[in-house]
């Protein structure tokens, strides 16, 4: 990592002014030019559909990028700097300089016309298919005085923004100009000392006037800025203006791998309510609701990536999934949303908040020139997040249908009628998001499984056995651990309708991955149940539902009721008693009153508490299911917890198994016949048209390796698409559905950099790999110390398990679907590198044998950009198998070569 690649992320004035160690004012004067270049939206489509999504995504990203560098180049020659990206536009600032009146104008002017002249040479672009698609640009020029500020918490990223109505008439300029033109308002074109008379004018209805200007009649030649001050600009002065996750991906060196390809969804909001020209209070109030805002989004570990201003309307944008993904970012995306909805009452200036909401398998990573990048996500999912945005009405939320699928269960929506948005020819289904329904109380729903439970008999047996004991008065616990996709809450729910079938009263409550300090939050649920409460009733109403339970339980224990207002989020005044208790004595107090309340209710009827994923249980929640835990010995009480192996270090294994009352299941995968028996009965209840041919559904299993989650999930994936795939090999071609990429793409997102790092560099090599290969092929991994340990965190993550002992010390993938996703994330550019550095790195190390490397050497290099070494070893490939007999394989071998003749 240099302070140079960190410096891009800000704009070049902004890198000056840190390293000069001044501050840029907050009102200043100059000319601020708007760059829009269209085309993309064509293009897109026609990369997508000749190169696939995910490579048209990135050719798109690389054509993007080769204009940026000659756009950015333009602006920092003529004295400029590039305040912000909003996809395929940039915004710049010309600074007026001392001693030089309108100089600003000019430069920005003599900018925009030599950006109209290298747009040119990007006029016709030819896709790989011969389809050529026409790319052009609009530049809109205005001047006049700015606002300045920096926004955002330092810890999470600070942003560059620019405000006042002098952005408004630039935009206003944009609307006006057609492609090809430079627009420039009556107060830059009476800077530059032109005759009014003679101008061609644009006028819009709120009064704006534009000029087209196609030529300068003096050159103004160009002034670049001067070299900055690297010695005095550190690298740490710069943390700030990067999001975490990238600073550490660049300082850990691995730039190259900040680019991927994911499922995310891209969130836009947009606001009003800040008069950024008239109110010195401005930055402040701006900085005040971005912070909150980030604060939101952060809370659920989601990113928000830019900001644009506008005196009527600016908006932001952000992301979840990337860089980080969590299997529940739909769940979070919507919670994060209902909250920005409403922003709280010291931000009560804020107005006219709308929201919008799309979800797709996109490029993220830095885009722009090398001296002039930002973070984001690109891709049609993207702007269709804007459109649904500005379709909504203040207070509104749009969905689309892919962004609801994985949050239908937990949320309320409302069907809008079809959208008709820009860029898309078909209308848009979209979703308002009405709010949350709240957590199940109780499950009785085993019907929404719809297919009978394959297997787990002895795990059932063991269940029943414990509930036995417990509805005796022997209390019970029943710990069920598995990885993600085996299971567990398909098991846990025969299990309530077990106990329920047995005269039990199950309540059940779920730990949150983004609730791990949300106190009591896992107990919430159950506990209201427990009390009778109605969680829609008003707060007032249910205090007094409680309070007649409690009296109803023991008289004695209404006046410790204050106690139970932070459990069930009630807000309840203290009273004599409890007003007098410490933070320690109340929290004793608060258990001993829920392990009275529970021993009352199992004297009357058994019962059933159970906790889900209970690896993500906040320090209130765990130390109450241990307290309840030891206290059930002697009541009628059954606990079951389900929770998946500790993966990270800061997570364990609830401490209620250490307990000798407690039975721990250790889920394992489906058998061969148990998974086949599983794809008979979901073909059967998806109603598909025909049975999948034999070796599909062995390749099906096989792919799967009898994780039961991952069967069903291609197998939807399957039908809802109307795909048959009539053989293995076709299979083997599908992309992975969102939910069991994302899944998968979430356990590999809790790694370090550089495991991550590892990880990627080791799908390249293949699912089995050497230790050794890794480090001798990407050195800036580390030292062998440093890439073993890196490796024994994958294996005690079980992503990767050793496959062969020292001196080999060779790893395996333990899913293959888990190799597929690394591999699958890198870009195809810096996937064929690492193809050819594989292959250069077989032929170094085994140059004298490089024999029973050849098929190797033909694979890798295949893969690669690299034409020559291709055609060398696909010959050699081909000629070796001729020699074994090998017919198919040399055939195969040569008509691949044949290509590249």
């Amino acid at each position: 990592m240099t302070t140079q690649s960190l410096a891009a992320y800000l704009p070049i004035d902004r890198c000056h002014a840190l390293a000069d160690g001044r501050l840029l004012p907050d009102r200043t004067v100059g000319a601020v030019l708007f760059a829009d270049i269209s085309g993309f939206t064509p293009l897109t489509n026609s990369l997508a559909r000749e190169l696939g999504p995910q490579r048209g995504a990135e050719e798109l990203s690389r054509q993007l990028n080769a204009i940026y560098t000659a756009l950015v180049a333009q602006v920092h020659g003529y004295h400029g700097s590039v305040i912000g990206f909003a996809g395929d536009a940039i915004t710049c600032w010309f600074e007026e300089l001392p001693g030089s009146p309108h100089a600003a104008c000019r430069r920005a002017v003599a900018c925009g016309l030599a950006m109209q002249r290298e747009m040119a040479s990007f006029g016709s672009l030819l896709t790989p298919a011969g389809t050529m698609v026409s790319l052009a640009m609009k530049v809109s020029v205005a001047s006049g005085p700015v606002r300045r500020f920096v926004i955002g918490d330092p810890q999470i990223q600070q942003i560059d923004a620019l405000a006042g109505r002098t952005l408004d008439r630039m935009i206003a300029g944009e609307h006006l100009a057609q492609k090809g033109e430079v627009l420039v308002s009556h107060e830059v074109l009476g800077a530059l000392g032109i005759d009014p008379e003679g101008a061609d004018w644009r006028d819009d209805q709120e009064g704006h006037r534009f000029a087209v200007l196609r030529e300068l009649g003096d050159p103004v030649e160009p002034t670049p800025w001067e070299p900055i001050r690297w010695e005095t600009l550190a690298g740490e002065q710069l943390r700030s203006w990067l999001l975490p996750p990238i600073y550490a991906r660049l300082e850990a060196g691995q730039g190259q791998f900040i680019a991927e390809l994911r499922p995310a969804f891209a969130l836009f909001v947009s606001f009003s309510g800040i008069d950024y020209d008239n109110d010195d209070a401005a930055g402040e109030k701006l900085d005040a609701y971005v912070r909150w805002a980030q604060g939101i989004v952060g809370r659920y570990e989601g990113s928000l990536l830019q900001l644009t201003i506008g005196d009527k309307g600016s908006y932001f944008y952000g992301a979840f999934g990337a860089p980080l993904a969590h299997e529940d970012d739909a769940d979070r995306i919507a919670e994060a949303a209902l909250l920005l909805r409403t922003p709280p009452a010291e931000l009560g200036f804020i107005a006219d908040v709308k929201i919008g909401i799309s979800q797709g398998r996109l490029r993220t990573g830095a885009y722009g020139s090398v001296d002039r990048l930002t973070y984001g996500v690109l891709g049609e999912e993207v702007n269709m997040a804007a459109r649904l945005m500005q379709a909504a009405a203040p207070g509104e939320i749009y969905v689309n249908e892919s962004a609801r699928q994985g949050a239908v269960a937990a949320f309320l929506w409302e069907q809008l009628p079809p959208l008709m948005v820009k860029g898309r020819s078909e209308p848009l289904s979209a979703y308002r998001l009405l709010g949350a329904r709240g957590r199940q109380q109780v499950h009785v729903q085993a019907a929404i499984y719809g297919l009978p439970m394959v297997g787990r008999q002895a795990e059932l047996a063991l269940v029943e056995a414990s509930m036995t004991d417990a509805i005796g008065g022997q209390g019970r616990v029943v710990a069920i651990t598995g990885e993600a996709g085996l299971g567990k809450s398909r098991l846990v729910v025969e299990c309530i309708q077990m106990g329920i079938g047995r005269g039990m009263t199950a309540y059940s409550g779920e730990a949150q991955s983004y609730g791990t300090n949300d106190s009591y939050l896992a107990w919430e649920s159950i506990l209201q149940a427990l009390f009778g409460l109605d969680r829609s009733a008003p707060a007032e109403e249910q205090v007094g539902q409680l309070e007649a339970a409690l009296r109803g339980i023991d008289p004695d224990l209404v006046q410790r009721m204050p106690l139970l207002g932070l459990p069930l989020n009630l807000a309840i005044p203290d009273n004599e008693l409890t007003r007098s208790l410490d933070s320690r004595l109340r929290k004793i107090s608060l258990e001993a009153l829920l392990v009275a309340c529970l021993r009352a209710r199992s004297q009357a009827n058994p019962l059933m508490i159970v906790v889900e994923d209970s690896h993500w249980l906040d320090p209130l929640s765990h130390d109450l299911v241990e307290i309840v835990g030891r206290a059930i010995f002697d009541m009628s009480v059954l606990i079951m917890v389900a929770y998946r192996p500790p993966e990270l270090d800061y997570l364990r294994p609830p401490r209620i198994t250490s307990l000798p009352h407690c039975a721990v299941i250790q889920l394992s995968e489906l058998s061969q016949a148990e998974a086949a028996e599983l794809v008979d009965l979901k073909q059967v209840h998806l109603g598909m048209a025909s049975d999948l041919p034999e070796d599909v559904v062995d390749q099906l299993v096989a792919r799967a390796q009898g994780n039961p989650f991952f069967i069903e999930e291609l197998l939807n994936y399957l039908h809802n698409r109307g795909l048959i795939p009539r053989n293995a090999r076709e299979l083997e071609q599908l992309d992975l559905p969102t939910s069991l990429y994302s899944l998968i793409l979430s356990r590999i997102d809790q790694l370090s950099e550089s495991q991550k790092t590892t990880l990627k560099v080791a799908s390249v090599i293949g699912r089995s790999f050497r230790a050794a290969w890794l480090w001798g092929i990407h050195p800036s991994l580390g030292l062998p110390t440093k890439v073993r340990a890196d490796l024994d965190t994958m294996s005690r993550m079980e992503l990767t398990l050793i496959d062969q002992p020292d001196p080999e010390s060779t790893y395996l993938f333990k899913h293959i679907l888990t190799h597929g996703v690394a591999y699958e994330s890198l870009p195809f550019e810096t996937r064929a590198w690492l193809h050819g550095q594989v292959g250069a790195f077989i032929e170094q190390t085994y140059a004298s044998t490089l024999g029973p490397f050849l098929d190797l050497l033909a694979f890798h290099y295949d893969h690669s950009t690299d034409d020559e070494k291709r055609r060398e070893y696909l010959r050699r490939a081909g000629e070796a198998a001729q020699a074994a007999y090998a017919n198919a394989a040399a055939i195969d071998y040569y008509q691949r070569l044949l290509g590249l003749l």
